[in-house]
């Protein structure tokens, strides 16, 4: 838990000591492929929350101006513990969830053709989890299941080059109950900082404009 915010500040300042140095970019009808990396931490209805690790690929096409969809896909460790029992003998005390992401995403660009250019998405998709931990106390079973996720985030995208971006983001991923087996609460998920990097594909299109009418003749 303490390190959660050091390495969101680490994820923010390397963000923008890398950035500053792209020109106004255009991403209408551009591809691109991310790969990102950083911390998680689980919200679960155990008592201690613990920081985890895990990173994703993002295949992604800008639909319109200000609007992308794309397909994430990755792998995130989830840890949770319970500093005193729930119950003896009943249920595993520390939880370690093995997950595999795979969502639809969309994208919504604030500053589409500049060289800074934050962002949100909200996606939907299923969350694939093995359980692990302590003994072999319910629900550790190192079974393979699943479960909805729904991810959201901000972001900032930088431009290093006319090709290639620095992607900084901070976000919370909706799960379900089944994740860690407890029903106490509704609300579960987890919190993510990442930061990773773009690479389009193409040139994408010109800005469209609209025509300037014919001039009036007399």
């Amino acid at each position: 838990m303490k390190r959660f915010p050091a390495i969101l500040t680490a994820a923010i300042i390397s963000l923008f000591i890398m950035c500053g140095t792209g020109n106004a970019q255009n991403l209408l009808e551009r591809w691109a492929i991310g790969v990102d990396a950083g911390a998680n931490y689980w919200i679960t209805d155990y008592n201690q929350y613990k920081v985890g690790f895990g990173g994703q690929v993002v295949a992604r096409y800008e639909v319109a101006r200000y609007f992308g969809l794309g397909l994430a896909a990755g792998y995130e460790q989830l840890k949770t513990n319970q500093s005193t029992p729930l119950e003896p003998g009943a249920y595993a005390s520390y939880i370690k969830a093995n997950a595999i992401p795979i969502s639809a995403v969309a994208f919504i660009h604030f500053f589409p053709r500049k060289a800074i250019n934050p962002y949100v998405s909200i996606g939907a998709g299923l969350l694939m989890y093995q359980r692990t931990g302590v003994g072999t106390a319910f629900p550790v079973d190192g079974s393979w299941n699943s479960s909805y996720m729904i991810p959201a985030a901000f972001g900032i995208e930088s431009f290093i080059d006319n090709d290639i971006s620095i992607d900084g983001s901070v976000g919370f991923t909706m799960i379900g109950n089944d994740v860690d087996a407890r029903a106490t609460s509704s609300f579960k998920g987890y919190a993510s900082a990442r930061i990773g990097v773009n690479f389009y594909l193409n040139e994408g299109s010109p800005r469209r404009q609209t025509p300037k009418p014919a001039p009036v003749r007399f």
